[in-house]
């Protein structure tokens, strides 16, 4: 458990990062790391858009990362803040207003060997930041079959695209993730979707399985179409709201972003609560012996 030092400098991020009403995270997983990326860069920045400030916490690598999508390319991450080589200042990365992005490869890694004192010191940067984030996207690496800081959020997005060949990946992931960490609300996103037709049956096929075999519930969050728009600002490395901020796609977004604020809230779990669970992940994955009751515990 943390100490009481600990959860001391912890209780200023209610200061920083809201109460529990204002606050919400959300990890992207799929079997398409490109269209997954796209999908929480698009997300992120529709939610800006509508007034959230969003921290994206990206652990994907090139060339399948929110950073590449929003044009970013940032050199510093969370570990080189742990491990005291830069401020949070710099290694966060501004992607238009409202966004922030925190490049987190390997980040459980970096958390499990970060004691108490360096733990407490990112929580006191967190405070000095300013604007605190109503949002936090994370993006899970392209195949999480160890814990992942996504897996610590309580909502979740299974990201595919609208075709049935890739169901079968598709719930080998949910399984995976589902495995770790048991709790979380899964939902369904399309990319590139052809139509209700199709979105309608692959939401059947998962959710029937998903049920039937892991006893999770998928819900139905939405679907972005296929849009060369899309394509395009994923070719020049700039933002969709950037270079198309009307076509279909980013239409599709902000309407996603109206149905997100809506998602009901976890009880219990507030920006405090969260990154201590982030902070535990880590600690755990880093300990063999826990690692088998780690799902069961802080799923």
């Amino acid at each position: 458990m943390l100490t009481a030092e600990l959860q001391d400098q912890a209780s200023g991020l209610r200061r920083l990062l809201g109460a529990a009403a204002s606050f919400r995270s959300c990890g992207f997983f799929g079997p398409d790391g490109g269209l997954r990326a796209a999908a929480a860069a698009g997300l992120a920045c529709a939610l800006a858009r509508r007034g959230e400030a969003v921290l994206i916490l990206d652990e994907a690598e090139a060339p399948h990362n929110v950073a590449g999508r929003l044009g970013l390319a940032p050199r510093l991450r969370l570990a080189d803040v742990l491990q005291g080589r830069c401020t949070l200042e710099r290694a966060l990365a501004k992607a238009g207003d409202g966004v922030r992005l925190l490049a987190a490869g390997q980040a459980l890694t970096a958390l499990g060997s970060a004691g108490e004192a360096a733990w407490a010191g990112f929580l006191d940067a967190l405070h000095a930041l300013g604007e605190p984030p109503g949002w936090i996207i994370v993006n899970a690496p392209t195949a999480p079959s160890a814990p992942a800081l996504a897996c610590g959020c309580p909502d979740r997005l299974l990201v595919v695209p609208d075709r049935k060949a890739v169901l079968t990946e598709a719930y080998a992931m949910l399984k995976s993730v589902h495995q770790l960490h048991p709790d979380g609300r899964w939902r369904l996103l399309a990319m590139n979707s052809a139509g209700p037709q199709g979105k309608a049956g692959l939401h059947a096929a998962l959710a029937d399985t998903a049920r039937r075999f892991l006893g999770v519930h998928l819900d139905w969050f939405g679907a972005v179409p296929r849009d060369e728009q899309l394509a395009h600002s994923a070719r020049v490395m700039k933002p969709l709201f950037e270079v198309s901020p009307d076509c279909p796609a980013a239409l599709a977004f902000k309407g996603l972003a109206e149905a997100a604020h809506a998602w009901p809230r976890e009880p219990g779990l507030d920006a405090e609560a969260f990154w201590q669970r982030l902070y535990l992940l880590g600690r755990l994955a880093a300990e063999p012996s826990a690692r088998g009751v780690l799902g069961r515990r802080y799923g």
